[in-house]
Parts: structure tokens; sequence; C-alpha cells
């Protein structure tokens, strides 16, 4: 038995089964164009997203460096004016405001400069970006040194010195040495320069004159080494032999309202200091420029007394006579139970000249100066005597006078932080062990290059240079 089978053709198949199976197939590619359309725009998102976050770190990084760099600029601004002395005198001068501030031409930092202590400076410089988005802060504290002339040891004498081992003659920074020193360049060059006279007939009725010229040979200093910091070797005592060299006054120096002359060639330590020529009408000028205590005035108030009236304005104190120093006018001592009178301080020294007589301390009273102190001698009357011994006479029988410089000075008791010179043919500390109701004060001379520059501005010496060091351990970046 035989079966017929009849097959249609493919194209014979209905029409909705062949749409089905079309819509399936696009659906499907819909799908994986449509899922992997979303997976990319999700990574192209991630991606912008990544970099925007990039360029805001890199936009933020270089926006904060910029603040950076403009704060170190206002740092730079400051420090290179105290490597020039006209602008750190300037800057300086600027100092007596509560905080100056300096700020750059396009508003990009503000420096803030203060005076905290002696020679040191704390200056915050404050930095903004381009856009001021961004702020840095540089604190940091300099020690400045504006260098000037002023005499180059703790004791000058234009003759001879006679200081035993009581004293204490310092170089600087109380015996530490020039790389400890906490302000740069203070050890001074030499020790003591001195001018000592063998042609000086000392009065051998005179104690203080004993107390001098007794030691032989009479021209040579007679200087206990103990008495001051240091080694032995002879370039640190100097005997200049009368020659006292250059004017140590730079050109543009102004002292006691004269001009200096530093050409002038020097006879007198007087002279070598300041320029000016030591002459009745410069040292008169010198006494009207200065605060004036006249202690040979009959009656006149005790002199502690009157200079407990310098101010501030007043750089330059003259004193004649002996400056006696009352008990109740001086300070008690931390360290001891003596008290002593001090005249200006670190932050307003003075220059004191005292012509004519010393500091005349009660028991356990000293004076101290702060600055410079300079010693002039004065002129005594006295009654000329003839070969025999007795008094000479005019033709009215009137015993003959003549007026005599003073050849010695007693310093003892006397403190000074700066620098100390003496015009007395003999200079000395005249501390007397064996009287326990005398002084109990010895001398003492500490040199101080940074009061010494200090005064020599105020007093209107001409700067020579300048310089500064970053103080350790005070750089602060925020």
């Amino acid at each position: 038995m035989l079966f017929w089978v009849e097959v249609a053709p493919l194209n014979d198949f209905p029409g909705d089964m062949m749409y089905s199976i079309k819509r399936d197939k696009g659906f499907a590619v819909l799908t994986s164009a449509l899922l992997l359309s979303i997976a990319g725009i999700a990574f192209t998102a991630n991606m912008a997203s990544t970099q925007l976050i990039d360029n805001q770190i890199i936009a933020n990084y270089y926006r904060n460096n910029e603040a950076f760099v403009n704060a170190e600029s206002g740092v730079n601004f400051v420090l290179s004016k105290l490597t020039d002395a006209d602008l750190a005198i300037g800057l300086l001068s600027t100092l007596s405001s509560s905080s100056p501030k300096y700020s750059s031409t396009d508003h990009h930092y503000e420096v803030q400069v203060k005076k905290i202590s002696g020679n040191t400076l704390q200056i915050i410089s404050y930095g903004r970006s381009m856009d001021n988005s961004a702020q840095r802060t540089i604190q940091l504290e300099a020690n400045y040194l504006v260098d000037y002339n002023p005499p180059r040891a703790p004791v000058s004498s234009n003759g001879k010195l006679n200081i035993d081992f009581t004293a204490n003659i310092n170089d600087g920074c109380e015996g530490l040495t020039a790389a400890d020193c906490l302000s740069d360049g203070n050890i001074s060059d030499y020790m003591i320069i001195s001018n000592p006279d063998g042609d000086v007939e000392p009065d051998y009725e005179d104690e203080e004159d004993v107390m001098c010229f007794a030691e032989d040979p009479l021209e040579a200093n007679n200087i206990d080494t103990r008495a001051y910091y240091g080694d032995d070797s002879p370039d640190r005592i100097v005997d200049n032999n009368n020659d006292w060299g250059d004017v140590l006054a730079p050109e543009g120096s102004v002292f006691f309202g004269m001009d200096s002359d530093h050409e002038l060639e020097p006879d007198s330590l007087f002279e070598a200091t300041f320029g000016i020529e030591q002459n009745e009408d410069n040292m008169a000028a010198l006494e009207n420029y200065a605060f004036l205590v006249d202690m040979t005035i009959d009656g006149a108030v005790s002199c502690s007394e009157q200079l407990k009236n310098v101010g501030d304005e007043d750089k330059v104190i003259y004193i004649k006579g002996d400056c006696n120093i009352d008990q109740y006018d001086a300070s008690q001592s931390n360290s001891s139970e003596n008290k002593r009178f001090t005249i200006g301080t670190v932050d307003n020294p003075k220059m004191v000249f005292i012509e004519g007589g010393t500091f005349v301390n009660q028991p356990n009273t000293g004076a101290s100066v702060v600055g410079l102190l300079y010693f002039l001698p004065g002129t005594s009357t006295q009654v000329v005597l003839g070969e025999d011994g007795l008094p000479v006479l005019d033709e009215n029988d009137v015993p003959v006078t003549e007026e005599v410089e003073d050849l010695s000075v007693d310093m003892g008791g006397m403190r000074v932080n700066g620098a100390l010179l003496t015009d007395y043919k003999c200079s000395h500390d005249g501390y007397d062990k064996t009287d326990t109701r005398g002084t109990k004060q010895h001398f003492s001379a500490r040199y101080d290059i940074s009061i010494l520059n200090d005064l020599y501005n105020e007093a209107g010496g001409a700067p020579m240079a300048s310089d500064y060091s970053i103080k350790p351990g005070t750089w602060r970046d925020f």
C-alpha cells in the first residue's frame, strides 16, 4: 500500500509565525545595544567624574602652591630689606608702630613685621592665590644686625688701666663662644684697647694716683688676667701707642647734632670714636645737646634723683662732677643684697658722658649703664709750688694757681653693658677688699654690639652694612 505525502516550501510558513521570530531577534539586539549603551554611559560618566576630581585636586594643589609662593615672596621681600643697610634702617624705624604691614601691588601677599626682643624680628606673611580661593601663612623669626662702627672693645682707655682680679671684662655674650653667641657678631675684636702714657708724673700723695702709677714700668697697664674672659693672646689686649688709626664714624654720621668728619686724623680716643674734633666749641655743643646734670653747682639735687627725669627721647646724657647714687633711687638686685641704679635699657640704650667725676656709690650700691659710658677728665685748681715746696706768690702776695687736668678716675661699683671709654691718664676699679664698710660692687664691662648698634642708630650714626639669620626652629607653614 502506497502513501503520498506533500511537503510545503519554507516560504509557505504562515505569516504570523515568521513575524514572531523576527520580533524576538530584534528585541534581543535592542536590549543588548541598550545595555551596552548604558554601560558605556556609566563608564564615560565615571571617567569624567574621576577626571573632574583629578582636575580639582590638581587645581587645589596649584592654587595652594601659588598661595605658598606668594607668602614666601612676602617673607623674601622683608628679608631682602635686611641685607641693605639703608633699607633695613627704614624698615626698623617703622617698628615703633604696633605691627607694620607690607602688601604687594597686586594684593596677593601681606606681611606683618614685629620686633619681639632685642634684635629679633617676627615675620608673618599671608599669601593668596591669584583667584583668592586659597591662602597660606608662613611665620618665622630672624635675628638682624645693622652694622655701624662703634668701639671695638668692651674697654678703651686713652691712658693706663689698673684692674684687679675682682673686675669682670667680657668680650660679649657673657662668656659664650662666637659659635654659641645668640647675637651674630656679638664678640668684640679686642678685649682692651689702651694708650698707657709713661710721660705723666703722678702725685704720690694722692691715693688714687698711687693706685694707678705705683707699678713699674709706668707706661704699662696693670691688669690682672683673671679680670677678663678668654685667652692671654697678645692681640686681645692692644697697646696702640697713641695711634688711633682711622675715624670709626663712617661718612654720613651725625653725633650730637654735628656732622662727623670721616677724614679727620684723630689725636685722641674721642676723635677716633666720633670723628669730631675735641675742642672747646664742640665739647660745649655736646654739653648743650645732651640731657645735662651739673653736680658742680652748689646745692645741686642728688644726681640719681635728676637722672630719673631722663626720657626715652634723651639719647645722650652729660654729667659734670661726681654723680652720687642715692640708695633710695637704686633697685634691689635679684642675685644679691646689693642695690643698683641703672641708666638706659636694652631697648633704649643711652650714651653717658661724665666729666671731672665718677659715680659715687654708697655701701652695697652700684651704678649701671646700658649703652656707652665715657669718662672725660675734668680740671682742678691747684696752688703752684716753687722749688722750695712753698706756694709761689704774685705781686700782691696772693698764691698763684693753675688749672690742672685730673689724672685718674675710680670706676669701682660701675657696670657697663655695651662699651666703656675713658680719657683719663689712669683708670682703676678702686675696689678696696679691706674696707668692710665700703661698696661690695665690682667693676664690670660687657661688650654688646647689638646695644651699641641700636644706640648709634638713635644717636645719628651712619650704617655700614646689615645682614640677618633665620632663627632655627621658628619656621611655621600653615
